[in-house]
């Protein structure tokens, strides 16, 4: 029965004259006893004058059955109409009273162009769902990317590093300038970090981001971060928490290792991070040794 019920329930879903409902009396009890509910499945109707504790229904139960008792027993009709004013809300009645006062042949026309603007409206809607839909695939696999193996990135906005580092705690190491230590000091050193990051995956470690950035590209900051004492410099920073450790030893695999897993202990001595303001844009690196500046001839 409670397929055919559910169907019922669905036929008059939304109309304001009849509500087919359900109640679970284990759940219920105390108003399934005061409408005399006593087996169940029982079924109950109430008229809009009749007893408020309903009457019986003992009708056939199935869909066509139940469909039909109600179609001829409730009043099924408009909920607003010219004879029931009072059941229509102020709009309805506005509406209901213009079209009433409208010729027929205006009547037809205002209704004919109310189903052409429906069936554009229509259309606009399946053209909409295709565009949300197809944004929607979109979106999966911009979260997809999310989803690649992670390695030591290139800061390259203060919004990357806020997306990268905002809700866990960031190693960056800020590596010499590309003319002191060319490309393969560098990719050296990116080995360095990449190594750790993977060893501390493997190893069950806390998720720890690693960034790095050009030193001298942040000045300012690396001036908060007491850096001053050249590159390579490591430092690991938590915003949620404002707090940051510098790492004060040998840069190397080892080195860099021992320092993370005393951070994860906290073995690392931490200060309040210091309000340094936003990191600058950086040109993503080529890969290349640099090109020295040419000076000008005076």
């Amino acid at each position: 029965m409670k397929p055919d019920w559910d169907k019922l329930g669905g036929q008059f879903k939304g109309s304001r004259k009849v509500l087919i409902a359900d109640v679970d009396c284990t759940v219920h009890q105390g108003l399934c006893g005061e409408h005399g509910v006593q087996g169940y499945p029982t079924i109950k109707y109430y008229l809009k004058d009749g007893s408020k504790k309903g009457e019986a229904y003992n009708g056939a139960r199935d869909f066509n059955g139940l469909k039909k008792f109600v179609d001829t027993t409730l009043d099924v009709g408009p909920a607003c109409a010219l004879d029931s004013l009072e059941d229509c809300t102020p709009r309805e009645k506005e509406v209901l009273e213009a079209a009433a006062a409208m010729s027929k042949g205006d009547r037809s026309k205002k209704v004919m162009e109310i189903k052409d603007e429906i069936a554009a409206k229509k259309k606009q809607a399946k053209d909409l769902e295709k565009e949300w839909k197809k944004m929607e695939e979109e979106l999966e696999l911009y979260q997809a990317a999310d989803n690649k193996p992670e390695v030591v990135e290139q800061l390259l906005s203060d919004e990357d590093f806020r997306a990268h580092c905002g809700h866990r705690t960031c190693v960056l190491g800020f590596l010499p300038h590309i003319l002191d230590d060319g490309a393969s000091g560098r990719n050296s050193n990116l080995k360095i970090l990449n190594d750790v990051l993977k060893g501390n995956k493997q190893d069950g470690g806390a998720e720890v981001g690693f960034m790095w950035l050009q030193g001298g590209d942040a000045f300012e900051i690396e001036e908060k971060l007491s850096l001053q004492f050249g590159f390579p410099a490591l430092v690991a920073v938590n915003l949620k928490k404002d707090r940051y450790g510098v790492h004060r030893g040998i840069f190397d695999k080892d080195g860099v290792a021992q320092f993370l897993r005393s951070l994860q202990i906290g073995k690392v001595p931490l200060s309040p991070l210091p309000n340094f303001g936003k990191f600058p844009k950086s040109e993503p690196w080529d890969g290349k040794d640099g090109k020295p500046i040419e000076e000008e001839d005076l």
